[in-house]
């Protein structure tokens, strides 16, 4: 094969192989992106833990009766 034509094919390999990882990429960060999505529950997250909640609660229970 004539050196020219080797240098081609294997510029034009390369360029591709470059264009694949690049899809590659892109394609497992959608996969990320969808996954902790999913992973996300649709609840608010509680500004205050259960036991702060509990003893404003029952402050406030006390206070009304």
């Amino acid at each position: 094969m004539h050196p020219a034509l080797h240098y081609d094919l294997m510029q034009a390999r390369l360029a591709d192989l470059h264009h694949q990882a690049q899809r590659d990429a892109l394609a497992r960060a959608a996969r990320r992106a969808r996954r902790a999505r999913k992973q996300q529950s649709g609840h608010p997250v509680p500004r205050l833990p259960a036991v702060a909640a509990r003893r404003v609660l029952t402050i406030l229970s006390a206070r009304s009766t």
